[in-house]
């Protein structure tokens, strides 16, 4: 689905093993690298990547996960947590739009455009794009999360089909994991039997996925995705805001 499993590692780690929160979240950005590199790389063979959006959307991400290591450090950790728990449920607007403009075409007779092809990223778009892509970063440096929802939701409402959403989405997440690892490697919290643990069993999972996908409906597919999408942010979101 995009996420390269980020979301699920933190909580489980924290609440069902006992790991103290700072390790989880860096364990969690490491293992989700080689997932989200298997990912990647098989979604690129079945042409689900747009290689300049997501470098644009990386390049958010990169300066986001600084940011966000670092506002860590600096705010109250609660305070934090709610604010980008309303970010995360603000970031359903444009993707929930675009999913009701798509449906409304589908049901005028208005074709859908399933065709894996890049899209043109004018100033405007260029901008907004980098701002999810910062939110995404923001999220992964703060929480060890992936930061899948921003970027989803950026790339969905900037007109990629769902397939291509989803593909790009993972190599995105690539920026985020590489530039998080790094720095909480430089503050000593990797755990790497963790790691190998964690990484090993969602690799394989990411390099079937896209082969899973190629097997179904696009527009089947679109009908399921982003209710399930949505589904998770709104999770996510209420879980940040509440806890």
């Amino acid at each position: 689905m995009g996420g390269g499993g980020g979301g699920l590692y933190v909580p489980v780690l924290t609440l069902v093993f006992g790991i103290p929160t700072q390790v989880a979240v860096a364990t969690s950005l490491a293992s989700v690298l080689p997932t989200t590199a298997v990912g990647a790389f098989s979604h690129y063979r079945e042409g689900n990547v747009d290689i300049r959006t997501g470098l644009v959307l990386g390049v958010g991400g990169i300066v986001g996960t600084l940011i966000g290591a670092y506002l860590a450090n600096m705010i109250p950790s609660i305070l934090l947590r709610r604010l980008l728990g309303v970010f995360t449920l603000l970031m359903l607007i444009p993707m929930v739009r675009s999913f009701w403009k798509r449906n409304k075409n589908s049901k005028t007779g208005k074709e859908e455009n399933n065709e894996k092809e890049p899209i043109i990223l004018t100033g405007p778009r260029r901008i907004i794009a980098s701002l999810f892509g910062v939110a995404s970063g923001l999220l992964a440096g703060i929480f060890g999360i992936s930061g899948t929802p921003p970027v989803s939701a950026g790339l969905y409402s900037l007109g990629l089909p769902a397939m291509m959403v989803v593909g790009t989405t993972v190599f995105v997440l690539i920026f985020n994991s590489l530039t998080g690892m790094g720095g909480y490697f430089l503050l000593g919290k990797l755990d790497l039997t963790l790691i190998l643990l964690l990484a090993g069993g969602a690799a394989v999972g990411a390099f079937l996925g896209p082969k899973l996908l190629r097997k179904i409906d696009p527009q089947t597919f679109e009908k399921i995705y982003i209710p399930v999408l949505v589904t998770i942010s709104l999770v996510l979101g209420g879980a940040m805001i509440l806890a």
